[in-house]
């Protein structure tokens, strides 16, 4: 969504202290056992054809060791929208390793909307009643977006930067809904249309061209009425195609050229290059070879 969850994970990583083992998946495309597998591995155990009892007992073993050095372990899973419910049912069943007083495991999914979604459906409501905190990241309000981009700027240059007049900041907001990905996005295209027009303080003009910019790669959809008459032309033409080329050879054994022009209505709305020269748009039927060996039997 664009939100900020993986740079959150991340700085999350970075501040754990050394008495956190850390067991980090970012690709949660796995089945039960391939996810045992890639924990283990992360924990530093052996993997190596090692059975899912296996993986689990000394997967449970590791974690009573290190419960017991006054230590904690903590599985973090990213992108957690990804997995197929059987993973996630083997998560649960992780999340019941546990010693008379605490949890063996600490464990964090970060996913999209979507994850919501999912742990709301019946088949997993026991793993829905085992979390004990749920949080959402909400867009930038209109303070929060002008913070970010000040700040955003003031850790790029080293120093604050007012480059962005307050009705930028609005258009931004407004433009990018809030969304940080977005609103990256959109700053650094304003920042380079500041940069070509020479301008070191940048107003909601900048923002409008900006914003121009980016959308000026997607294309308009042609809609079917426009289509069709296209394709009646371009069958026509194939079939008058296909006569005088025949015609020709069975005359003059010479090749026809045949001229197809789109109609005025679908060169105007179509995203192509026009050809205003209707002789330059051409298809050419070459003379069959007369070389025998080259002839289907």
């Amino acid at each position: 969504m664009g939100t900020g969850k993986t740079t959150l994970c991340r700085t999350l990583l970075q501040k754990l202290g050394d008495d956190t083992e850390v067991a980090f998946v970012f690709n949660p495309t796995l089945s039960g056992v391939e996810l045992l597998r890639a924990i283990s591995s992360e924990f530093g155990l052996p993997v190596e054809n090692c059975t899912r009892a296996e993986l689990n007992d000394q997967l449970n073993q590791f974690l009573l060791d290190t419960n017991r050095a006054g230590r904690r372990a903590l599985l973090i899973v990213d992108e957690a929208q990804n997995l197929e419910p059987a993973t996630l049912e083997e998560i649960r069943l992780l999340s019941n390793l546990e010693t008379s007083t605490s949890k063996l495991l600490q464990i964090l999914l970060f996913g999209q909307p979507e994850l919501d979604e999912m742990l709301e459906s019946r088949g997993l409501r026991q793993l829905l009643q085992r979390i004990t905190v749920r949080w959402a990241l909400q867009p930038l309000s209109a303070d929060e977006t002008g913070d970010y981009i000040r700040h955003r700027l003031r850790v790029a240059a080293q120093r604050d930067c007012e480059i962005f007049d307050a009705r930028a900041i609005r258009a931004i907001r407004r433009r990018s809904n809030g969304i940080p990905r977005l609103i990256n996005v959109l700053c650094d295209r304003a920042l380079l249309v500041g940069y070509a027009d020479k301008k070191t303080r940048l107003g909601k003009s900048a923002i409008d061209k900006a914003t121009q910019e980016i959308m000026r790669t997607r294309r308009r959809p042609v809609s079917p009425a426009v289509l069709y008459p296209a394709a009646v032309l371009i069958a026509a033409g194939l079939a008058a195609l296909t006569w005088l080329g025949l015609a020709s050879m069975n005359t003059t054994g010479t090749a026809a050229t045949v001229a197809v022009a789109p109609p005025e209505e679908t060169r105007e709305q179509t995203s192509e290059p026009v050809v205003d020269d209707p002789a330059k748009l051409s298809v050419r039927v070459e003379e069959p070879s007369t070389n025998p060996s080259e002839e289907l039997p």
